[in-house]
């Protein structure tokens, strides 16, 4: 019998992240606020091309999918940046329902 082999889903914190392109989504789809990163700026550092500014925006997330009524905004210099503060901002938003 074969074996079926199911896609791991990319998450921080527990959360999944969904890359369409140059845009990245981090939060459960199901929940009330979702946040969008879009990668503004890239670099090439030792052939590995890296996202040098991430704009974050908090957005309603009750109609389509990204297209929703945002919250707050913000850039940062790096993903890690811009996931650390995505990840307190959802956290914020959700807890206060």
């Amino acid at each position: 019998m074969a074996t079926v082999k199911k896609k791991k889903e990319l998450t921080y914190k527990n959360k999944p992240l969904i890359r369409c392109g140059d845009r990245i989504y981090y939060g459960n789809l199901d929940d009330k606020y979702i946040l969008v990163l879009d990668i503004i700026e890239k670099k090439t550092e030792n052939n590995l091309e890296v996202a040098s500014k991430i704009k974050i925006q908090l957005m309603d997330n009750s109609g389509e999918l990204g297209k929703g009524q945002v919250y707050r905004k913000a850039d940062r210099e790096n993903l890690y940046k811009a996931l650390d503060i995505s990840e307190w901002w959802l956290q914020d938003a959700l807890s206060m329902g």
